[in-house]
């Protein structure tokens, strides 16, 4: 038995969409923040979290970090680009559309609480392991 899987996924979950121009800033994790979810406005203006209904922006994956990023992490944050994102319990979304999320997990849904300048720029990927995915663009 191999370690690697024979084909590559797709994606995998806060992995930049492609290599256009993006902004991404940096914040203090509040609490602990899984790749490819919306984070909000922590208590200060330094700080993101998970939980709450202020987008900031999308948690990006990093290989320095094992998991996800943990309390008092630097958190790469994209403001502007596209991201894959995890999708809320495998809703059906349908690409173009704006989008929203859960503000307990951050997940992206199609309903939910609205993330301003946000499209949906692919429907549902299966990406095996790395679980159900979709591409989101923020302008």
């Amino acid at each position: 038995m191999s370690m690697y899987d024979q084909l590559q996924q797709k994606a995998f979950a806060g992995m930049k969409g492609d290599s256009r121009y993006d902004l991404v800033e940096t914040f203090a994790a509040e609490n602990e923040i899984p790749f490819g979810v919306v984070i909000t406005q922590g208590t200060s203006a330094t700080q993101a979290k998970l939980g709450g209904t202020k987008p900031i922006g999308i948690a990006l994956h990093s290989h320095a970090v094992v998991g996800g990023y943990a309390k008092f992490d630097a958190v790469s944050v994209l403001r502007k680009g596209v991201a894959w994102c995890v999708v809320k319990d495998s809703e059906a979304i349908t690409a173009g559309r704006a989008v929203s999320f859960d503000p307990a997990s951050g997940k992206v849904a199609k309903t939910g609480t609205a993330l301003p300048n946000a499209t949906f720029k692919t429907a549902v990927v299966d990406c095996g392991k790395y679980g159900k995915l979709a591409l989101v663009e923020l302008a």
